[in-house]
């Protein structure tokens, strides 16, 4: 039998009510406050008043066993900031400390580290109860844990977020290089989804085509996920690759190649932190003469300082580098702002709340703030940041056999110095130009690089309209022959032509959803939804409105084509000024939903459903209205009972929108762009079904019945018998009175009687004595 699982939300309450039982279990079991009180946690920090407690990635590698580098200046540069918040007395007589708890080990290690913190941070306690010093809030480096942020708000605990490092710059000074190196194809690879959206929307400015991306792994120790970027990297015709991230995943990355003899890459390496040649030694067969761009400048110049000061004199943490060697961590400035973020909120909470004489007990931290009190943290601390600049390094062999870096140029200010040896020496680089290349960064001017999508709901919806199609166009072929023949007698069949066209654009609007996400793709898909569903019911409802007014009292009155005309342009340009406005105010682009399980990417248009169903409001509008005047039009004989088979058409293209919407909210969002092709493609199929097919049929029977009625009537050689002569006399009494008696007695008749039949002798004509009065002109002498 299976068992319920508990959702996410219900999860971290019942961890928030277990840590609450728990610390109330205790208190009352043991009755003095000194005996529940568990041993305090030695943090990396100075003794302060009140702490802040920091969640960062301190360890990294297997088994935790290795200190990441860039953990190790975040956890420095939030110490530092606190530091700096002392000596300027930026909190009023309160000094301000973080305690630090490493998160290694994954997203399951970050919310192990955050309960920890929790419960000795004496965050569910009464002030004062455990705890001699107070914690006023979580800082982390965590900002897309869903779970930790919902745990840390299900127990009421302020924190605020480092944001995503800013790697623009970097990424920026990527592209005049590739460029310069003629690489406009290249693949590349990066620790996050953000960082390849980044380089994607820049690669496509500057026309550079990326022709597969890959997610590099968190951990360095598995080589089969290595082995699995690698495969995607090698989908593409391109051999340039370049590689995005910290030192020790591109390390894991080469090694991988060089183990699997992936020898026909050219790498280009942009870490994002320092970057050793150490680390190399030994890949001589991948990574003698790749390119590393490295970062030269520095955001937060004085924290450089404090760095390399701290790291000489602490070994074992902080790495041994030498100025040369350093490289600041691009969240650096971000983390320096978080920390001075929470700083401005516990020197509100002491002014407002305390009186301005240090941290009370009852005193709550806003961190939600985004004011920081009109205190801006480069002039408070003194910030004097330095413009982006980034060293060109080259890895080659040197005279001892050992790879070396060697400086070949430099990016400052937007403008790139390369040597000439890379371009023209020996060692230089292969190019990669774009040349009969596939990009995934798909932009207006990439039209030719559409990559049509494999999902079997594709294929359907591509069949079904297919079919559509021509059968509309067979359609379309026989009514327009019918008409310029002059044979369709029941009026005009412009509109029915229309809206046969329509039923094909309409078709035509799964194109943008057979495509793979881009830009464009995702900019047509609602604009050619709303404008196709708004092009059928206009027609339908015009015409409708027509038949409606013009059929009255039983009497048959006169359809203005010029007014069905006026009405359909009206209604089709309100929803194309509607679509185009949303279009430029709202643009949709894509991006990177999720992973696949190999490491690469899925594409998909960004978005919530509902407003997807809030701009189709016009049109379920106009299928309202039709709805509404479908019944009134019901009697209608004109056009091949028209108003009948709209009739028809309405409730079931009524039951379709119900069925597709229904599914379209309730089922997964991977299912939400099946679910709209379904409709796309269903609606102008009933449409065929119910009025066209039926009207096809209706006209060739009429014609049929044309064709019977209008042949002439064989005539008959001789009677054979008497009912012939009674024909034959009936025949003749709707002749000219006048010449009646002619016609009997011509014996040239086509009903002459036959020699061998006995005829009664000739009667005198009864009319024959009025022969001599000639008819008048003005009076109908014909029957």
């Amino acid at each position: 039998m299976k068992t319920r699982q508990p959702t996410r939300s219900q999860a971290v309450t019942t961890i928030v009510a277990a840590l609450m039982v728990m610390s109330d279990a205790v208190a009352t079991v043991s009755g003095s406050s000194d005996d529940v009180c568990p041993g305090q946690r030695n943090f990396p920090s100075a003794p302060s008043d009140i702490y802040i407690t920091g969640l960062l990635g301190v360890y990294g590698g297997e088994r935790c066993g290795l200190v990441d580098p860039a953990g190790v200046q975040l956890m420095e540069a939030a110490r530092w900031t606190a530091l700096k918040m002392a000596e300027i007395n930026f909190t009023p007589t309160t000094t301000l400390g973080v305690n630090i708890y490493d998160t290694c080990g994954g997203p399951g290690a970050v919310l192990r580290a955050a309960v920890t913190s929790v419960v000795e941070g004496g965050y569910l306690d009464p002030p004062g109860q455990c705890w001699t010093d107070h914690h006023v809030g979580v800082l982390h480096a965590h900002p897309d844990h869903t779970q930790l942020s919902a745990f840390l708000k299900d127990v009421k605990v302020p924190s605020v977020s480092v944001g995503a490092k800013d790697l623009t710059p970097q990424l920026e000074a990527i592209m005049p290089l590739l460029l310069r190196l003629n690489w406009t194809s290249v693949v590349v690879a990066a620790p996050s989804v953000q960082v390849l959206k980044e380089f994607s929307h820049l690669a496509a400015q500057s026309r550079i085509c990326v022709g597969a991306e890959a997610i590099i792994p968190h951990t360095t120790s598995n080589q089969q996920e290595y082995l699995s970027v690698l495969e995607l990297l090698s989908a593409s015709d391109t051999g340039g690759v370049v590689l995005i991230g910290p030192q020790d995943r591109l390390h894991a990355t080469l090694t991988a190649a060089a183990a699997h003899n992936y020898t026909n890459f050219r790498w280009v390496l942009s870490p994002t932190g320092p970057i050793q040649e150490d680390v190399f030694q030994g890949l001589d067969s991948v990574a003698s003469g790749l390119l590393a761009l490295r970062r030269a400048s520095q955001t937060v110049p004085e924290f450089g300082k404090h760095f390399l000061s701290v790291a000489s004199s602490d070994t074992t943490l902080y790495p041994n580098v030498t100025p040369e060697d350093y490289v600041e961590e691009p969240a650096v400035f971000q983390m320096v702002e978080a920390v001075f973020k929470m700083g401005a909120g516990v020197r509100r909470a002491v002014t407002e709340q305390c009186g301005g004489s240090g941290w009370c007990p009852n005193a709550t931290a806003d961190f939600a703030e985004p004011d920081t009190g009109g205190f801006d943290v480069i002039e408070e601390l003194s910030i004097k940041a330095q413009r982006p600049r980034y060293q060109v390094l080259s890895l080659a062999s040197a005279d001892d056999g050992r790879l070396t870096f060697t400086k070949v140029g430099h990016f400052s200010g937007g403008a790139l110095d390369l040597d000439r040896s890379v371009l023209d020496g020996a060692n230089r680089l292969r190019q990669h130009p774009c040349l009969s290349c596939r990009c995934l960064n798909v932009r207006f001017s990439f039209l030719a690089d559409l990559r049509w999508r494999t999902e079997a709901w594709v294929t359907i919806c591509a069949t079904m309209a297919i079919i559509g199609i021509l059968i509309a166009l067979s359609v379309i072929i026989f009514i327009a022959i019918r008409s310029c023949r002059g044979r369709a007698q029941e009026g005009s069949q412009g509109f029915s032509l229309l809206l046969l066209v329509s039923c094909i654009l309409m078709y035509a609007a799964i194109l943008p959803y057979s495509f793979e996400a881009s830009s464009l793709t995702c900019s047509l898909r609602p604009f050619a939804t709303s404008l196709a569903y708004a092009l059928v019911l206009a027609i339908m409802l015009s015409r409708s409105l027509m038949l409606a007014t013009a059929d009255s009292d039983g009497l048959v009155g006169h359809v203005s084509g010029l007014v069905q005309t006026a009405l359909f342009f009206f209604m089709v340009s309100v929803q194309a000024g509607l679509g185009v406005q949303h279009w430029l105010m709202t643009p949709v682009h894509s991006y990177y939903s999720t992973t696949l399980p190999m490491g690469g990417v899925l594409y998909t248009c960004s978005g919530q459903r509902s407003h997807f169903l809030i701009a189709q409001t016009y049109v379920m509008f106009l299928l309202f209205l039709q709805l509404l005047i479908s019944p009134f039009v019901i009697r209608s004989r004109r056009n091949y009972h028209e108003g009948l088979l709209f009739f028809v058409a309405t409730l079931l293209i009524a039951s379709l929108w119900i069925s597709w919407t229904t599914l379209y909210m309730l089922l997964p969002p991977s299912w939400a762009e099946a679910c709209i092709c379904l409709g796309l493609a269903a609606t102008p199929t009933c449409i065929l079904l119910t009025i066209f097919i039926p009207k096809t049929y209706l006209m060739v029977r009429a014609a049929a019945r044309d064709s019977i009625c209008s042949a002439p009537m064989r005539p008959l050689s001789r009677p054979q018998s008497s009912h012939d002569l009674a024909r034959a006399s009936s025949l003749a009494l709707y002749d000219s009175i006048g010449h009646l008696p002619e016609i009997v007695h011509a014996h040239t008749h086509a009903y002459s009687p036959d020699p061998t039949v006995h005829i009664l002798p000739h009667k005198e004509n009864p009319y024959e004595a009025y022969s001599h009065y000639q008819p008048s002109p003005h009076k109908i002498t014909q029957f």
